[in-house]
């Protein structure tokens, strides 16, 4: 069986333990956080590890780093999203709406069992399956896996056309009421059982990359999570889309 706990890096280990603390409201806005010697000795690894992990947290403006006297949880009010960033393995220019074709769309009664860490739901919370395939030709170039709480939207399906032409993102921050804030993007992910699915619907489709996207609000509770795969032998497909 997959360890999901020994594939996760360290600094993320460190990243969802300040992140538990934050939502449960044990360090509140203001509360200066355990020191990255004293985050390393927790977690049994370097300083530079727990460096990193803080580093990103800052910038992305959960936490506040005040030189020579430590780090402390910042006002989300404060949090700055000027610039996001968009993730697909598609061929497109910044400007460019994408137009995928919708492969299947269902809702799962229970989530995929590799799934239920990663969205932090119990293993019978009901969430939206929808792939989509993005088209070169007759050729389907990349498949996007999506999942989304059903809880977040009680009828997904009037809004399924501007879902399969906009980036997930794009489509909560339209379609929900806690706009999304923050991006998480993974390359060369673990390809689970549940994506066998684009080995027929790919060329290549046995050797296949996969990355995958998270979509978060501003309290870091996931929104939705869309797994790209796409042929590893396929040509000149970016990684990232930016929008500035």
């Amino acid at each position: 069986m997959l360890n999901k706990e020994a594939l996760t890096p360290n600094y993320m280990k460190i990243q969802q333990y300040v992140y538990d603390k934050i939502k449960c409201g044990e360090y509140e806005v203001g509360t200066k956080i355990p020191s990255e010697i004293e985050l390393a000795e927790l977690f049994s690894v370097s300083r530079i590890t727990a460096n990193k992990a803080i580093k990103e947290m800052s910038l992305t403006g959960i936490l506040e780093r005040v030189r020579g006297k430590g780090t402390f949880v910042a006002s989300r009010q404060t949090v700055s999203t000027a610039s996001k960033a968009f993730g697909s393995a598609v061929k497109l220019g910044v400007t460019t709406v994408r137009n995928h074709q919708l492969v299947q769309f269902r809702i799962l009664d229970r989530i995929y069992p590799e799934l239920v860490e990663t969205v932090h739901a119990s293993p019978d919370e009901k969430f939206y399956e929808i792939i989509l395939a993005n088209k070169n030709g007759s050729t389907n170039e990349s498949l996007d896996f999506t999942y989304i709480p059903c809880k977040l939207m009680p009828d997904i399906t009037p809004t399924l056309e501007y879902l399969r032409s906009h980036y997930v993102f794009d489509y909560l921050n339209a379609e929900q009421s806690v706009p999304p804030k923050f991006m998480k993007i993974f390359v060369n992910t673990t390809h689970y059982d549940f994506l066998d699915t684009a080995q027929q619907l790919l060329e290549n489709g046995a050797d296949m990359t996969v990355w995958c996207t998270g979509v978060y609000d501003i309290s870091m509770n996931l929104l939705g999570v869309t797994y790209t795969t796409y042929p590893s032998t396929s040509q000149d497909i970016p990684l990232f889309t930016f929008s500035l």
